[in-house]
């Protein structure tokens, strides 16, 4: 889980580092595609390739910033995970150094037992039911 974790934190540090430079860029285009509306002479080509650049730029920029929302939910996701399986662990510990997972695995074994003895004291009911029968015919033949 910790190389889980680390790996998160590397990728997200890497993909902040993009959307900063990213808002640079975009920021930058912004402000060419502004110069370009204002400038005097600049064709149609020039502007829709400038709003074009600008528009690229920003959609990078929401493609980073989305890329990075999801990697800080799965580092809280990753983190509570973690924590998650430390309190089972130290739960775990707990249990079997006061004897209770033992006196449970004893339990279960005399529920076996029982359940033994249970289909055994059926088959000697269902054994005496029938002799029960048999000899009441055989009576019903002495009369």
């Amino acid at each position: 889980m910790d190389e889980v974790l680390e790996m998160l934190d590397k990728t997200a540090k890497r993909i902040q580092k993009a959307l900063d430079e990213s808002k640079e860029t975009a920021q930058k285009y912004a402000a060419a595609y502004e110069a370009l509306l204002k400038t005097e002479g600049t064709t149609e080509e020039q502007k829709i390739k400038a709003f074009m650049r600008k528009t690229l730029e920003l959609d990078r920029l929401e493609r980073l910033s989305s890329q990075l929302s999801l990697l800080y939910v799965l580092q809280i996701f990753a983190f509570k995970a973690k924590v998650l399986q430390i309190a089972v662990d130290n739960i775990n510990n707990q249990l079997v150094q006061s004897g209770v997972l033992q006196k449970t695995a004893e339990l279960e074994d005399v529920k076996k037992n029982i359940d033994a003895l249970k289909i055994l004291l059926e088959a000697q009911y269902e054994a005496l039911k029938e002799i029960r029968e048999n000899q009441n015919k055989n009576l019903t033949y002495i009369h």
